[in-house]
């Protein structure tokens, strides 16, 4: 929910959606948008030696599909992600990478690569505007109609979420250029400030996209962000199975060029909130778009963050050169960083707390890990809905010199592509600064993960709903 991906191109009763289409013609032509992407979409296919290698790996998926999998009470609700609510309402066709509104110039600017190879960043960089850095302040308002009173509390929420983790600022403003958001059938954003010039840009948020991690995903865009699976670097972590993805949806999968691409030494990263999830755009959904590489397998369920992970926000940080608001330096543990909001104290990887991250996140518990199996039920009982999740933490630990190798069951409840109402977040790496795997998904059999030290933390997390999980586990050398 963004390795540094690329830098942008440059209340009351409910109204009626804006026409997306003509409300999209005043900045772009969209008959010359439908015909490059469909060129797009003829062009990109998988090599031999990538078919071959997606072969044995859907063979090994098709393994831990289960043949009857049983819910807990009953349960089979599923929450869409962005990209299903664009494809659903038709948005989609009109975008880029599923989510993504273009200009006219941007759109020229794609062409010129794909005519000349240059990189896209840079022809992107040099046509854009920027929001400002050290402290960017984004100006934003609500169309005529939009129902602020009972969507405008989340969407500030995901606002006060960068608020709170960089030195971007949102100002509720009446006049001057801004983002305004706007009524949509679907969630779409720019990328990036789009022009220098009095009106507004539109930030889409229609009823589906009211989560707190789908809608700090579009503000990434709208801070200058495309995804991470169109990183230049995207191939060493991924295959992208074209052959299992719809005909006019390609174009979706198309790869940065790699000269003078910006990733600010932020990693390729599964469980990023700007990553898709492996099946979206699959035409066949029993089975992945995308799968990732043998020696990252353990990624495969994990893919699409529910909200921003400390690699997004450092990204973030980098973008707008937050640090410069910090004079002196701060030593932090555990892969934290300075926190550029608070410059005594860092801002630390999810499962650390303190002011050095030197500690546990309050409230955790501690389970012994021993060479006899164990299994640990967990389950958080359905209460008040919140945008702020309620996690319970669990730190499994091994004798020393020993890992600890666990499993984990969902038992089934809601659930969605990025995990986002509820789930397991498991923290396995030596680095902490990498997300976790998310795990909700009770249909498949999910992955035996094992710790790179004699710990793991276990977090479950929800919104509100009723989850259930059983882990088994046991140190091992």
């Amino acid at each position: 929910m963004f390795s540094l991906l690329f830098l942008a191109l440059v209340g009351s009763a409910i109204a009626g959606p804006v026409d997306f289409e003509e409300d999209l013609k005043h900045n772009v032509d969209l008959e010359r948008l439908q015909k490059d992407l469909k060129a797009l979409d003829e062009r990109l296919q998988n090599s031999a030696d990538v078919d071959a290698e997606i072969e044995l790996l859907k063979a090994a998926y098709s393994k831990t599909v289960l043949e009857s999998p049983a819910p807990l009470n009953g349960s089979i609700i599923k929450d869409e992600d962005i990209n299903e609510i664009n494809e659903k309402d038709g948005e989609e066709k009109d975008l880029f990478e599923g989510d993504v509104l273009l200009t006219n110039e941007q759109l020229a600017l794609i062409e010129t690569l794909h005519k000349s190879n240059r990189s896209r960043r840079q022809a992107l960089k040099d046509a854009g505007y920027s929001w400002g850095t050290v402290k960017p302040v984004i100006p934003y308002s609500y169309s005529a109609g939009y129902p602020k009173s009972t969507r405008g509390p989340t969407i500030t929420d995901a606002m006060k979420f960068w608020e709170k983790n960089t030195c971007v600022r949102f100002k509720e403003v009446t006049s001057g250029y801004r983002v305004e958001v706007r009524e949509s059938a679907g969630c779409s954003s720019y990328v990036g400030k789009i022009n220098d010039r009095k009106g507004t840009q539109a930030l889409n948020l229609g009823e589906g996209c009211m989560s707190v991690g789908t809608i700090c995903h579009e503000l990434s865009h709208t801070f200058g962000f495309f995804h991470v699976q169109s990183r230049f670097d995207r191939d060493s972590y991924v295959d992208i199975d074209f052959n299992n993805i719809l005909t006019d949806d390609k174009h979706n999968f198309d790869l940065e060029g790699e000269d003078k691409t910006l990733l600010r030494d932020i990693p390729y990263e599964f469980g990023s909130n700007m990553h898709y999830y492996h099946k979206d755009f699959a035409k066949d959904e029993s089975r992945p778009a995308i799968y990732a590489k043998p020696a990252y397998k353990v990624y495969q369920e994990g893919m699409m963050g529910r909200v921003p992970t400390f690699y997004d926000i450092l990204g973030v940080n980098k973008h707008f050169n937050c640090a410069a608001n910090c004079k002196s330096s701060v030593s932090c543990s555990n892969g934290g960083v300075q926190d550029v909001n608070n410059c005594s104290k860092c801002l630390c990887p999810f499962g650390w707390a303190g002011d050095k991250c030197d500690q546990r996140p309050a409230g955790t518990k501690k389970m012994l890990v021993t060479l006899e199996t164990q299994t640990k039920r967990i389950h958080l009982p359905a209460g008040t809905k919140s945008t702020q999740y309620k996690i319970d933490y669990y730190l499994l630990q091994a004798p020393p010199g020993k890992k600890v190798q666990m499993t984990p069951e969902v038992l089934g409840t809601r659930w969605s592509n990025s995990c986002d109402p509820m789930g397991l977040e498991v923290k396995f790496l030596k680095d902490a600064r990498p997300s976790g795997i998310q795990v909700c998904d009770w249909r498949v059999q999910q992955p035996t993960i094992t710790s790179e030290t004699n710990e793991m933390l276990v977090a479950a997390y929800s919104l509100g709903d009723q989850f259930a999980a059983e882990i088994t586990f046991k140190a091992v050398n």
